[in-house]
């Protein structure tokens, strides 16, 4: 097996017409979760971005690629792992927070490289977020959790 069927796009409303299906892969790790949780628990860090390609004009980093965390969000797995966000002085300059370059020696360009590596992982997995900090590469121990609620970011 290679996929199971998802969905049709069938202009006539018969079987025949353009399929969908999901590979089996996705489905043998989706389907146990579905089963036991009803629903998909997709792991995330609980934070915002921007790539910093997209940043390359307006402010000078210290890589070229990989994913600026904006903010982090309260009670999520980056807040717990002590990852950081921009913040902003008393004084009104912004400060840096952490640039996420890696995860588990898996390169990290950009948001959607970010996706896919946290896609191959689990609920309760913890991984090694390798960040550009004060000019350094650190490495960070991360246990995954689900997406936290947006609405609480750590100032």
């Amino acid at each position: 097996m290679i996929g199971i069927n998802s969905q049709i796009l069938s202009p006539s409303g018969t079987s025949a017409g353009l399929g969908f299906a999901i590979p089996v892969n996705i489905a043998k790790r989706i389907v146990p979760q579905l089963v036991q949780h009803g629903g998909v628990r997709r792991p995330r860090l609980g934070i915002n971005t921007r790539d910093v390609e997209s940043l390359k004009n307006q402010v000078e980093l210290p890589v070229s690629d990989g994913v600026l965390i904006w903010n982090v969000l309260r009670g999520g797995a980056a807040a717990n792992a002590g990852l950081r966000g921009l913040t902003q002085t008393e004084e009104g300059n912004i400060e840096l927070g952490d640039i996420i370059v890696g995860i588990d020696s898996e390169k990290v360009g950009n948001q959607d490289d970010l996706s896919r590596i946290l896609d191959k992982h689990q609920v309760g997995d913890t991984i090694g977020v390798e960040v550009m900090r004060n000019g350094r590469r650190t490495k960070v121990p991360v246990r995954l959790t689900e997406a936290p609620d947006t609405r609480r970011v750590v100032r």
